[in-house]
């Protein structure tokens, strides 16, 4: 919605200095109307933080006269970022921000003629709005997207940074670089419920752990690190306008210790199906045996076209879920035959070469190089011949055609699409175990099981079912999941490593890094042991076979064992002053690690091509960003810095500054402008450029 001008006034600071403000509301269509203001027109106040805090936010208070009861009421609204003010110096934009909806006070025992003091912000809203981005984005869309939502008016994106990636032996240390050739997911920002941070915490989260501090000053936004506005900016030196100036010094730690959760992901894809989604329509109630009977219940199922908002099926399949009494468990997911009685949904069959469903979310699988983990592919099947699948077999429940399927069905395979894919959705690798289910071996060599390039059909890629006795069992009956591919493998034992592995199947990482996406084909091929002594799909079940759902599909991240990955928080700790008391505590989101992972969401990655980073560059030392944000507090908070407060004329630049009489250059912690009186009250800290010499890791 466009923001118009609703008010206007100006008026002269003491030293002739004009300023104007303008103040704007969204949808507003009426005329320009004249302000006149207070005592004190305007201030405008940067709240004290510490020196490597990532934003340094600010409020404006205006003073306004009202000539008429309750003249200014309209401008609040609970909706953030609708109002917004700006101030303009000699006719330059020099601040603005929009109305803190919390803020409101006014005097109630007069009608008119009273002033009214209403207090604007520039970042406060960012608390208030939440995250919603997707995908890989760049530092600098990160940021001037999150800029944007604030409502905030300004010139320019002014950048002083001194810190690099370091990739492939390349480093680019221009200023600004780092802001585009360096990206974050936007996955990193949501926890595992999907929950979003607000906008302030991942605009926080994001520049903490590259020492970066963001603010607003002079009508533009500056974008710094300390080590580089240590020399990018010449000081200015402050001229006190009273006697009112202190000294006093800055705190000293005596370690520093960061910590930085990486958000390593080991569920990788989920088709998400849960009973909630799927509509009570077409309901069946299925007996505990084909005995009908109210208390002889066995579970009621339910199909419908409209299920999990997150999978993409075939036109003919249905969502389906199962709400148990007696019979097996509540379960949702896709059906494709169901048969308790005559009105079969589709004819059970092997392999037709369609997709039968997907999960629509792909994900990113990054550095693979010398990583041992492996991909973890699971399917819950439930493939019978039985009237009720989750009971016994008996002569009222199909007992005859449940032999059939255990001497029949002594191996089943379910036809699935495992692939690697660019940013751009282009098909880079495919997995390929074909060569296994065609074998008459459990091997997993000889270019049996591997990544091939480009894209393919479903006759590369197979989920197995089986149990151990493969001459007169089957892997099917009820929920089964499959287990490691094999082929038509006549031993008696299978490897002891299989039976270790548990159910899944176990692939390698991909070659690359790229996005992963798996699909489930229709049908299952169903393969006797010993039927003539050869290896033959019997066709001759598929008549016999009442129910064909399935589950629980998952890609999960496992160790070189097939074991759950338990990951840890990253810690590093350095020596400040062995002599000083406090401790300081750095918890950080995003960062690096030592090796890249491949699945952790917390990580900065290369713009070029998604590639992890692992090291940064800063102040000539190249390392982890951990050490690096160390080194920036050990360089600041090893001893003594001065700290200086007082008042002093308006500074109305960004900028780093001297003062004549204590060494040393200072940057601004606190700042409040009293624009009718161009004056600022001000404490500024001596900061130091990095220097990493001397400093010891814990």
């Amino acid at each position: 919605m466009v923001m118009r001008a609703i008010y206007k006034g100006g008026f002269y600071s003491v030293n002739n200095t004009l300023y104007e403000v303008e103040i704007l509301k969204e949808g507003y269509e009426g005329d320009v109307n004249e302000i006149a203001f207070g005592e004190e027109p305007l201030t405008i106040e940067w709240a004290e933080v510490d020196k490597l805090e990532p934003v340094m936010s600010s409020s404006a208070r205006i003073q306004l006269f009202s000539d008429s009861d309750r003249q200014f009421v309209g401008l609040y609204t609970v909706e953030a970022g609708s109002v917004r003010m700006d101030v303009y110096r000699e006719g330059s934009l020099y601040w603005s921000g929009t109305i803190d909806t919390e803020l409101y006070e006014e005097p109630y025992a007069y009608k008119d003629g009273y002033v009214v003091e209403i207090t604007f912000s520039d970042f406060a809203p960012l608390d208030r709005l939440r995250f919603e981005g997707s995908g890989f984005i760049t530092l600098r869309q990160l940021i001037n997207d999150i800029l944007a939502k604030s409502g905030v008016s300004y010139g320019e994106l002014i950048p002083y940074i001194s810190t690099a990636p370091y990739l492939y032996n390349v480093v680019d240390e221009t200023s600004g670089s780092l802001l585009d050739t360096v990206s974050v997911q936007a996955a990193n920002y949501y926890d595992e419920d999907g929950e979003a941070m607000s906008l302030r915490e991942v605009l926080d989260e994001t520049l903490r752990p590259l020492s970066l501090r963001l603010t607003q000053k002079g009508g533009n936004i500056y974008l710094y690190d300390l080590n580089a506005i240590s020399t990018a900016i010449n000081p200015a030196q402050i001229e006190w306008e009273s006697d009112d100036a202190t000294l006093s010094v800055d705190k000293v730690y005596n370690n520093v210790k960061v910590s930085f959760s990486p958000y390593e992901r080991t569920n990788l894809i989920s088709d998400g199906m849960e009973s909630e989604d799927v509509q009570d329509e077409n309901q069946r109630t299925v007996y505990v045996n084909a005995k009908e009977g109210v208390d002889n219940i066995g579970f009621h199922i339910y199909e419908s076209e409209t299920g999990s908002t997150g999978i993409e099926k075939h036109a003919s399949a249905k969502f389906f879920k199962i709400d148990s009494v007696y019979s097996g468990s509540d379960a949702a997911g896709i059906l494709w035959s169901a048969n308790p009685y005559t009105n079969l949904v589709n004819t059970p069959c092997p392999f037709t070469g369609a997709m039968l469903f997907k999960p629509i979310a792909t994900t990113y699988v990054g550095d693979v190089a010398g990583r041992y983990e492996k991909i973890k592919v699971s399917l819950s099947l439930c493939f019978d011949t039985r009237y009720n699948p989750f009971e016994e077999a008996s002569d009222d429940n199909n007992k005859k055609e449940y032999e059939k399927l255990q001497n029949w069905a002594n191996f089943a395979y379910v036809p699935v699409k495992i692939l690697l894919k660019d940013a751009n959705g282009n098909v880079l690798y495919h997995f390929f175990n074909n060569g296994v289910k065609i074998s008459n071996s459990f091997g997993h060599g000889e270019g049996r099981y591997k990544w091939m390039d480009g894209d393919t059909d479903f006759t590369h890629c197979w989920l197995c079912y089986y149990n151990g006795n493969r001459k007169s069992e089957s892997g099917l009956g009820g929920w089964q999941t499959n287990k490691p591919i094999i082929g038509y493998y006549r031993g008696e034992k299978l490897p002891v490593n299989f039976d270790k592995l548990g159910t899944g199947e176990y692939i390698p990482l991909p070659p690359v890094a790229g996005f992963l996406e798996v699909q489930v084909g229709v049908g299952v091929d169903c393969y006797d042991y010993d039927s003539d002594k050869s290896w033959k799909l019997r066709e001759d079940l598929y008549p016999y076979v009442k129910w064909v759902l399935y589950k629980d599909l998952k890609v999960e991240l496992v160790d070189k064992y097939g074991k759950t990955i338990d990951r840890q928080d990253v810690e590093i700790s350095a020596w400040v002053n062995r002599s000083a008391k406090e401790e300081l505590s750095v918890d950080t989101k995003l960062g690096t690690l030592d090796k890249a992972s491949p699945t952790a969401l917390g990580q900065y990655f290369a713009t070029s091509n998604y590639a992890a980073l692992s090291r940064f560059r800063r102040a000539g030392v190249t390392d982890r960003l951990e050490k690096l944000l160390c080194g920036t507090v050990y360089s600041n908070y090893r001893e003594r810095h001065a700290t200086l407060s007082g008042t002093v004329s308006v500074l109305h630049q960004f900028g780093t500054y001297t003062e004549a009489n204590e060494a040393g250059t200072f940057v601004l912690a606190h700042e409040t402008q009293n624009l009718r009186m161009d004056t600022s009250e001000i404490t500024m800290t001596r900061f130091d450029a990095d220097n990493y010499e001397g400093i010891a890791y814990e």
